[in-house]
């Protein structure tokens, strides 16, 4: 029997590794697609997290962001809105770490001051 030739053992191995990177790089292109479309203007409006939401409806707000449902949000909490973390230490009236709805019900007057045209 015939050795491979060194084209063809390499030919042999780059088919192989095309043909195992096809699918993921099928996955990856569809995961990226749906990111873009789920990243457009308009779902972005509707979260809860956007600062149109968070001056308007700040009770959602604040229910998406306390993960752990115990009525406070914390600095680890806060990390998933840009918005909220940036102005945690404000909020935190009484400084003991955590965010009360009480004390959270200042980010929409803040926004104002901080935003107004």
């Amino acid at each position: 029997m015939d050795k491979p030739s060194t084209t063809q053992r390499y030919l042999s191995r780059t088919l192989l590794g095309t043909a195992l990177m096809l699918p993921m790089l099928a996955f990856a292109g569809a995961l990226s697609t749906s990111l873009l479309a789920n990243n457009s203007a308009g779902d972005r409006m509707q979260s809860p997290l956007h600062i149109a939401n968070l001056q308007h409806n700040p009770r959602r707000a604040f229910e998406t962001l306390d993960a752990n449902r115990d009525g406070y949000l914390t600095g680890d909490e806060t990390a998933a809105s840009r918005t909220v973390h940036l102005h945690f230490g404000v909020l935190d009236q009484d400084r003991d770490q955590r965010v009360s709805i009480v004390e959270f019900h200042r980010l929409p007057g803040m926004l104002e001051d901080v935003y107004a045209e």
